[in-house]
């Protein structure tokens, strides 16, 4: 549009009705929004930089149009193809356009006609320009009418897509939502059994590694239960399972495998890492108060087994026994304490 504008100015110019010095000025203008708006654009493409550069150039173009001359082309055919290419980039900066569009062409034309009378510059020349204001005021009134015909079909448009968008949006949470009922536990936000099974599954398959499985179980659950009620004991859970994915943050895959029984499984660690780490759970939560309420808290402890291999010659459910036999042998013992099953 800038370059329509331009080349205007310079027809106008070599008919010798316009003077150099006006010129220059308003080209200089143009094309220094142009520019301007290209290294927006290559910057970030179709950002507002770029609309209000390239048509704040415009503008002021047009404005001298209107303000400097009694009948222009470039005024009749210029300012819709401006406003359609703002509808096209933004439908709001498109409706800012065309108001200050129809409010110039408006005062535009009603000043021409107010400042002419047949009178004084014959009636030929009267008659001429006449046709040629109500020429442009049908072409005002049907580009405007045309406007409100395209803002409508676009509105109608973007509600269906808006629509569109929503279903998926709608159908992708519905997507996540189930994923989570089927894969984490409600209750401690850990992975459920059958999904920590499967992912442990996964990792034995993939590697070679020496591997750990951490069995962990609340000692003297049921009396916390019974002494404090369900809710308490749920509050538990909840506190046990954030102890356990602090510290095994980033080591390995943690779930809750039964009513208080969490596994953690490692991942290329050796023997005593292993049992440096689960050690460092067993004291993380002697150490921790569990809030009910407000007026009271109490301690829990936690007994475990590891199973450990150092190859991967053993299944899920192998590795299962293993660690299931050495938190036995940990509850047998007083509790509070983690057994490693090579040591049995």
């Amino acid at each position: 549009m800038i370059f329509i504008l331009s080349a205007g100015f310079m027809i106008e110019y070599f008919k010798g009705t316009r003077a150099l010095s006006f010129v220059l000025p308003i080209l200089s203008v143009g094309f220094f929004s142009v520019a301007l708006g290209t290294v927006f654009f290559l910057k970030n493409p179709l950002t507002r930089c770029v609309r209000y550069a390239a048509f704040s150039g415009f503008f002021i173009m047009y404005l001298f149009t209107l303000l400097t001359s009694t009948t222009s082309v470039t005024f009749t055919f210029v300012f819709p193809l401006a406003t359609l290419f703002c509808m096209y980039l933004d439908r709001w900066f498109m409706t800012i356009v065309c108001s200050c569009v129809f409010t110039l062409n408006g005062v535009y034309i009603a000043a021409k006609l107010s400042s002419v009378e047949k009178l004084e510059i014959g009636e030929a020349a009267y008659n001429q320009f006449t046709t040629t204001m109500l020429i442009h005021s049908f072409v005002l009134l049907l580009f405007m009418s045309s406007l409100i015909a395209v803002v409508y079909v676009f509105n109608r448009l973007k509600k269906a897509m808006d629509h569109k968008i929503q279903e998926a949006i709608d159908a992708r949470l519905t997507e996540q939502k189930l994923f989570a009922q089927a894969t984490i536990d409600g209750l401690t936000g850990a992975y459920n059994r059958r999904h920590f099974v499967d992912k442990v599954r996964e990792q034995l398959n993939d590697t070679s590694a020496a591997t750990s499985l951490l069995l962990l179980d609340i000692d003297d659950f049921k009396q916390v239960n019974d002494e404090h009620g369900h809710l308490a004991g749920d509050q538990v859970l909840i506190e046990f399972s954030s102890i356990v994915k602090q510290v095994y943050a980033g080591q390995g895959i943690a779930g809750r495998v039964g009513g208080e029984e969490f596994a953690v499984f490692l991942l290329d660690k050796s023997e005593e890492e292993s049992q440096a780490i689960a050690e460092r759970l067993r004291e993380t939560i002697e150490n921790s108060k569990v809030r009910l309420n407000e007026e009271k808290e109490i301690t829990v402890t936690v007994s475990g087994g590891i199973a450990y291999t150092k190859s991967n010659g053993m299944t899920f459910e192998e590795l299962y026994q293993q660690a299931d036999k050495a938190l036995y042998t940990s509850k047998k013992n007083g509790k509070n304490k983690i057994t490693l099953a090579e040591s049995l």
